[in-house]
């Protein structure tokens, strides 16, 4: 079983603090659009699902990458920025819709849990993130996953 992020859609605020955490740790600055957790708002249901990678064990992204810039072990999916060629392979694959192209590097980026200790979930004041031990199933992409997580939590 792998540890990742896990969410609490109830206690999400929608403040967006994780996002700025991780793209302060990753890329030295503050944007959020170069963050890699991302937050889907769904304000008609008062909703907010953050998403980001869930280090799947059978990991799609790992099997179809034709450079071997995503290496799946020890519960994680490592990237490897050097090996990526920027084909976006693991884009079409991944069943979350969580990997991103970054245009001014030409490779992708994904979360990588910040080495196991994951700033996004230090940072999320409401506590709706949690690294943990999960054996969530694989869904369908992104927002569409994210919807459903929001439909189950209205009850």
């Amino acid at each position: 079983m792998s540890r990742m992020i896990v969410v609490d859609p109830v206690k999400c605020t929608n403040c967006h603090m994780c996002e700025l955490a991780c793209s302060l740790v990753t890329t030295g600055a503050f944007t959020p659009g170069k963050s890699r957790i991302r937050v889907h708002a769904f304000p008609a249901d008062f909703k907010h699902i953050p998403l980001t990678c869930f280090q799947c064990a059978s990991a799609p992204c790992a099997r179809v990458c034709p450079a071997g810039a995503l290496l799946q072990g020890e519960g994680l999916v490592r990237f490897v920025k050097e090996a990526c060629i920027g084909c976006r392979m693991c884009m079409l694959a991944c069943p979350f819709g969580v990997i991103a192209f970054d245009e001014p590097t030409g490779v992708i980026s994904k979360c990588d849990t910040c080495g196991g200790d994951p700033e996004c979930v230090k940072f999320c004041a409401p506590k709706a993130l949690e690294f943990r031990e999960s054996a969530l199933a694989e869904a369908p992409k992104g927002r569409d996953f994210a919807r459903r997580v929001a439909d189950a939590a209205k009850a």
